[in-house]
């Protein structure tokens, strides 16, 4: 009987190991960050997603030749761009009933598509491929996403329908869809991809102002260089005026984004007016406009994405408000006539590199309610002086640039007197210049703007009654 619980215990013993070792090693093969599964490290050919996963990120199983089946969990709701690009052993993709977004290229360079036996491959509530043959094609009622390019090249299709619910189409979605002429989309759109409609007759149809769904401007198609947005527009989606030719452009206060790449390469562009209501303008949104000469953000603005500014070398000086706005990475790379920046205390987050390559930039304020400051935000902007107040976070994160901490001290004499109040005034009345330094530290009250209150709040600190 002894010999027996010892064998017992034995199996015991092996058996927990056999299930524990593994079990720890796995979970060691996940990058996770707050619900996002970042990278997968690991060599295994079936992977089951770990529980407390909400997300798979951007490239994280990208060119991984060896996993061939992925079991999503229950909470996973989003897949990033990428995320299983260039995976060629990939076969299935089993659960994922709650996915409601898949990115950019998610599966491209999978057999799992291709291999599918169902006619519309989806996965959650997101239509990833079609696989019929069809001339008319109206999707499953459950679909509120069409994945990018899950049409594409379907050279057969002449008809689609969608119906109330559908909130998003993909990057060339429709791509190439040389026949497609009738399309029937529901008032729910409200987000459509770069290159969607590109090459069908559908588009080349639409008009000068191709709108879909709730309010969503495809492209414009026009040929007038002074442009006014109609006022059924409320987003502007991806490469909607690339490479146009337009040198005006008014925006209507309903347009609450400007999506990535909407106006780039609009090397004509001079005068861009828009109202409050927008919220947000997308990566590389204006990139290589070097037309403009100048950007005030709106009140209501909360992201400037990456490069969204890069390369808009006219830009002489730039306004930055908004709610709780974050400017992203390279946001104003190489706008190489900078001159000054004022940031009002709507600015929460400046990120890194984001008036990298600004060589004449020289005056920078930023207000105390700015706190999340990477230092490398003016990386090659030699000449900047940081105009902020004594106790803010810019003083310590840009301790490497000349930092001046007396506000309206406009002749850097380090002590505020009658003489910096009076150039102010000046400066309102248009009776003096100020150089790019000068302005940023005259913007005493980080408003955005430079006026009579500037110089009153100066009056009132020289006699010490503020």
């Amino acid at each position: 009987m002894k010999k027996l619980c010892c064998f017992i215990m034995v199996c015991v013993l092996l058996c927990s190991s056999f299930f524990v070792i593994p079990t720890s090693a796995a979970q060691e093969d996940f990058d996770v960050q707050s619900g996002v599964l970042i990278k997968y490290n690991g060599s295994d050919a079936n992977v089951t997603i770990p529980a407390h996963v909400t997300a798979i990120g951007d490239s994280a199983f990208a060119e991984n030749t060896k996993v061939q089946s992925i079991k999503l969990n229950d909470a996973v709701h989003v897949i990033g761009d990428r995320a299983f690009y260039g995976c060629s052993s990939l076969q299935s993709v089993s659960s994922g009933d709650r996915v409601t977004e898949v990115g950019d290229l998610a599966f491209y360079g999978t057999p799992y598509l291709d291999q599918s036996s169902d006619k519309y491959v989806m996965l959650g509530s997101v239509l990833l491929w079609y696989n019929g043959t069809s001339g008319s094609v109206t999707i499953p009622t459950r679909c509120t996403a069409i994945a990018s390019y899950a049409f594409a090249r379907c050279e057969y299709l002449k008809s689609f329908t969608a119906y109330e619910g559908l909130l998003s189409v993909g990057t060339g979605a429709f791509y190439g869809c040389t026949k497609l002429s009738n399309v029937s989309l529901p008032g729910s759109l409200s987000a459509v991809g770069a290159y969607a409609f590109d090459g069908t007759p559908y588009l080349s149809k639409a008009g000068d102002f191709a709108v879909v769904g709730d309010g969503v401007l495809l492209r414009y198609q026009g040929a007038d260089t002074e442009v006014t947005v109609p006022d059924s527009v409320k987003r502007i989606a991806s490469h909607a005026f690339i490479s146009s030719k337009i040198k005006t452009v008014t925006i209507p206060e309903s347009v609450y984004s400007i999506d990535a790449y909407a106006f780039a390469d609009c090397t004509g562009l001079r005068d861009l007016a828009y109202s409050e209501g927008l919220v947000t303008i997308g990566d590389g949104a204006f990139r290589g406009c070097k037309s403009l000469t100048e950007f005030k953000a709106p009140s209501t603005l909360s992201y400037i994405g990456q490069n969204a500014f890069h390369g808009a070398s006219a830009i002489g000086n730039a306004v930055l408000q908004g709610d709780h706005l974050t400017v992203s990475y390279n946001a104003f790379k190489s706008c190489t006539s900078l001159n000054y920046v004022l940031m009002t205390g709507g600015v929460t987050r400046l990120y890194d590199n984001a008036f990298d390559g600004c060589t004449a930039l020289e005056g920078v304020s930023i207000a105390p309610e700015t706190k999340t400051i990477s230092p490398l935000a003016l990386s090659g902007c030699n000449k900047a002086v940081v105009c902020c107040n004594e106790d803010a976070a810019a003083k310590s994160a840009f301790s490497d640039h000349t930092v001046n901490t007396v506000m309206g001290d406009v002749d850097s004499s380090t002590v505020l007197d009658l003489l910096d109040a009076s150039t102010i005034q000046c400066y309102i009345a248009r009776l003096a210049e100020l150089n790019g330094t000068q302005t940023a530290s005259a913007d005493v009250n980080f408003d955005g703007d430079i006026n009579i209150m500037d110089a009153y709040i100066c009056q009132l600190k020289i006699v010490h009654l503020l």
